[in-house]
């Protein structure tokens, strides 16, 4: 974030670095988290590479609710969708974005990037 913790670190060790490793080893593990920043990232990620941008309505359901799993997760979106409903911005469509070919190309890019960093740390 500030990157202050890296540039005064007694023992140079690079902390901020090193927190960023292990977020993104964690993000990388294929199992279901219980985690609800966990799937607040991947879902952000997913979400986008599929359609160029967030769909609220599958997020709030995927995080929250994991994936209706969750079901006081489930409720407590229920107050919220009749409120939106109610004042017409739930949105009740999805148009993906024109760019999401574009978009769909970095981000596959940058997970490429990122595996083979990762291969080649561990070679």
């Amino acid at each position: 974030r500030c990157n202050y913790c890296n540039e005064v670190c007694p023992m140079e060790v690079a902390p901020l670095d090193q927190i960023s490793r292990i977020k993104q080893a964690i993000l990388l593990r294929e199992d279901t988290s219980k985690s609800r920043a966990i799937r607040h990232r991947k879902q952000l990620v997913a979400l986008v590479k599929q359609g160029g941008w967030i769909d609220e309505r599958k997020f709030g359901l995927n995080v929250v609710a994991d994936r209706l799993r969750d079901l006081g997760g489930l409720i407590s979106l229920v107050p919220l969708g009749l409120r939106m409903l109610r004042k017409g911005k739930f949105p009740l469509g999805f148009e993906p974005s024109d760019g999401t070919a574009e978009v769909r190309s970095l981000i596959d890019a940058v997970q490429a990037f990122e595996a083979e960093s990762k291969q080649s740390e561990s070679n």
